[in-house]
């Protein structure tokens, strides 16, 4: 009874570790999350952050090869614009070679340069340069200058230079590089006359004489800044763009912005350049973010800024952008319809599991009958359904054990005014017997009113060894008186025993069966039962032998089966073996119990074991 009691014990803890381990369970389960909701957020989480890294890494990969990519078209756009503006340069530089060595220039100025008068005048100097212009589609004016006042030629236009003489521009800040460019044309801006001052592209010339390198004059090439703005209106840099053109001394010669031609250059932006590898760097401009691009023409030292609103260059970038959120969108709404289904599929046989473990809380214990194709839930399904059938073998054990106890209580309720009745009769004789000083007779009688009494006394179901062999020297005295000197007993017990607790009525059983269905049966004068009581490890040992008849092999083992034990064979002390067997397994469990064997004296050896230290609760 106690060890199928813990049994249920065990299984009802190991169900409640179960459910606390599926459910983490608490005072207060309502504030538990399931496991499917955990799920759910794990991978949720986990998929939220890859596609959030994923969408950040393709969104900077994509808007970086974005800026490269402006970066690349600004840069060769202003590269390309730097080689137009040096091949209308160059050009003009040629037609201005040509005329400035024409002989008709040379001979004209290497006589002015002389002194001498020359043998052509200023209307044919005029006409000639007509001549070498006329090809071109646009206003261009030419301006020699000789060596002295008053000797100035050029060509028919509306531009007008208004110095008449080199006297007039040595103060000018660009005049000094004419001569330090040795011939070389040097390009820069300034303003001219045409029904106003406006600002023209100018080059300018030391012209020398072809043979001796001697200086003769000084040319000049006007060109209109319109020249200009129609190379640039090629360029398309995009929405709010603006384009300027520096010369080599910091004067802005041209730009998308009329109000800023003539203007002085800021040095901090060309500094900036100065300071970086990169030929487009970030500006700011009246509180406008921009990428300024930068190119520098080592033929006429002129440097070409292109700006460019950053918004613009990145414009690209918002429909990337939007592409990347509405595919990573789409991509984590896929995911999460996985997830929720994975993650369903993954915990229903737990949510199975867990309900079958309510509903074995609530009483009801059905087992699993689908399977499963989770290796590990399959364990659990198999180890549940192994728990519920011994459990269910156990209750049932166990409800039978118990419906055999209540019965044998009734019928002993029912039989319980005899044995009191005999025991309360006894006592009486004993006391006539004592007052008539009948001795022997009276304590016969009180051996057998205190054996009797023993028997149904209903305190504890435990005694100690020693209690217990009084009850079994009282047993042997009242046998004695029977059998006289034949019944010899041979008893030996452990000191160290005598107060270990071990089953009432467990020795006095023993040494009735062994004269009973031992001794009796025999011819033997001499009857002798060996009885010893000792520990051996952690066990208690009692044997009880005799030298009457033994038993075969099957039928030790016959006599150890119970079969079905009935309430009249619980209240019958005589029951025999197999009953004290069936009380010793019940109550120390497995591994405890009667062996039986062939005794040495040629009967039945009964040996009893049981454990040395044992709970009651």
């Amino acid at each position: 009874m106690y060890f199928a009691v813990r049994y249920i014990r065990f299984h009802l803890l190991l169900l409640q570790c179960m459910e606390e381990y599926l459910f983490h369970a608490g005072d207060d389960m309502s504030k538990k999350i399931s496991i499917l909701v955990q799920l759910i957020m794990g991978f949720s989480l986990i998929i939220f952050t890859i596609v959030a890294f994923t969408i950040f890494l393709s969104y900077r990969s994509s808007s970086q090869a974005v800026l490269n990519r402006s970066n690349q078209y600004i840069l060769e756009s202003v590269k390309q614009l730097q080689g137009k503006m040096d091949a209308i340069l160059q050009d003009n530089d040629k037609l201005s070679s040509t005329i400035m060595f024409s002989p008709l220039i040379q001979e004209t100025l290497g006589d002015l340069a002389e002194s001498r008068t020359p043998h052509t005048d200023a209307m044919d100097i005029t006409r000639y340069i007509d001549q070498q212009t006329r090809s071109i589609n646009y206003d261009i004016q030419f301006k020699l200058l000789g060596l002295s006042d008053n000797q100035v030629y050029t060509n028919s236009s509306s531009l007008k230079v208004i110095w008449d003489s080199e006297r007039e521009i040595r103060g000018a800040y660009w005049f000094p590089a004419i001569a330090q460019n040795n011939g070389r044309m040097l390009w820069f801006g300034v303003d001219v006359w045409q029904n106003g001052t406006i600002p023209v592209v100018m080059g300018a010339r030391q012209i020398n004489d072809w043979n001796a390198l001697d200086r003769l004059g000084t040319l000049f090439l006007v060109l209109p800044v319109e020249v200009i703005h129609n190379a640039v209106s090629q360029f398309h840099l995009g929405k709010n763009e603006k384009i300027q053109i520096v010369d080599s001394f910091n004067t802005i010669v041209y730009s998308t912005d009329p109000d800023e031609i003539g203007l002085y250059m800021d040095d901090r932006l060309l500094n900036q350049f100065s300071n970086h590898k990169a030929r487009i760097i970030p500006h700011t401009i009246n509180s406008r973010n921009m990428y300024v691009s930068y190119a520098y023409s080592p033929y006429s030292e002129w440097s070409i800024f292109a700006y460019i609103d950053s918004k613009e260059a990145v414009k690209d970038l918002n429909g990337i952008r939007r592409n990347i959120i509405l595919i990573g969108l789409f991509g984590m709404a896929a995911a999460l319809l996985f997830t929720f289904f994975f993650s369903w599929t993954l915990s229903k046989p737990l949510r199975n599991l867990a309900t079958k473990l309510s509903n074995v809380e609530r009483g009801t214990t059905l087992p699993f009958v689908k399977t499963t194709m989770n290796k590990e839930m399959a364990i659990l399904y198999s180890s549940y359904n192994s728990m519920l059938q011994n459990l269910d073998h156990t209750i049932a054990d166990l409800s039978s054990k118990q419906i055999s106890e209540k019965q044998a209580q009734i019928v002993a309720l029912k039989a319980q005014f005899r044995p009191h009745f005999l025991y309360n009769t006894l006592n009486t004789i004993y006391w006539s017997l004592a007052n008539k000083r009948l001795r022997e007779e009276s304590q016969m009688v009180l051996a057998l009113s205190d054996l009797l009494r023993y028997s149904i006394d209903r305190g504890s179901e435990f005694v100690t060894v020693e209690e217990d062999l009084q009850q079994l020297e009282r047993f042997i005295y009242l046998q004695k008186l029977r059998y006289e000197e034949k019944l010899q007993i041979d008893l030996h017990v452990n000191p160290e025993v005598m107060n270990r607790q071990l089953m009432k009525l467990t020795l006095q059983p023993l040494v009735e069966n062994a004269i009973t269905h031992g001794l009796e049966p025999t011819l033997r004068e001499v009857w002798l039962i060996r009885i010893r009581a000792y520990s051996e490890g952690t066990s208690l040992v009692l044997t009880v032998e005799d030298n009457g008849e033994s038993m075969s092999e099957a039928r030790m083992a016959e006599a150890l089966i119970s079969g079905e034990v009935t309430p009249e064979k619980l209240l019958h002390t005589g029951i025999g073996l197999s009953n004290l067997n069936h009380r010793i397994e019940l109550i120390y469990g497995h591994g405890f119990g009667l062996h039986l064997s062939t005794s040495e004296l040629g009967g039945l050896l009964v040996r009893v074991t049981v454990p040395l230290q044992f709970d009651q609760g």
